[in-house]
């Protein structure tokens, strides 16, 4: 039988995205705690574990990078999900490496947080299936796929200037858009 999310916390020090995020994944039925620090984070898991801890990159008091490891010996069970404004690969190997399961772009969709992290509690971590190697390259394809919209997004879809922001060549991202549409 697949494993419910059914708990739930979101740390992050952006007062309107916590509490936004918090009330849309009550909408779906998870008992939503909220931190807006590493720290109260830390303290609120020590007092009762989650199915789903959701912690943002940069924050003024200790950044989320850091923090991962400590969420991870909390919570040895939980899908742990970075999340950030503006991901791109070396973070998400950095994220994966010290705890995160996975790494996720600002803004993120309720129902699309819940698919992945109920999808990283079904599989197990020390899973060395073949298929597993496949998973992890969709997950870098979504990550680059993801960071080119915002991208797009921030630069008002001028390709020149959001290749820019990428810090790569104008061809180079056209060549990548054409491939992902």
């Amino acid at each position: 039988m697949p494993r419910k999310i059914e708990t739930a916390l979101v740390v992050d020090d952006d007062d309107a995205f916590r509490t936004t995020l918090q009330g849309a994944l009550r909408r779906r039925g998870v008992q939503a705690r909220t931190a807006a620090t590493v720290d109260e984070g830390l303290v609120s898991l020590e007092d009762a574990p989650v199915d789903l801890v959701v912690v943002d990159y940069r924050m003024p008091r200790g950044d989320g990078l850091s923090a991962l490891h400590r969420f991870r010996r909390l919570c040895p069970e939980s899908a742990i999900v970075m999340l950030t404004g503006f991901g791109d690969i070396p973070l998400a190997v950095a994220a994966v490496r010290e705890g995160a399961d996975t790494l996720l772009t600002k803004p993120i969709d309720a129902d699309r947080l819940l698919r992945e992290a109920t999808a990283l509690v079904e599989t197990p971590r020390s899973s060395t299936a073949p298929n597993s190697a496949s998973r992890t390259s969709y997950k870098l394809d979504e990550l680059e796929r993801d960071t080119i919209h915002a991208a797009l997004k921030d630069s008002g879809g001028v390709i020149a200037v959001a290749a820019k922001l990428l810090g790569i060549d104008r061809r180079t991202l056209q060549r990548k858009l054409k491939k992902t549409l």
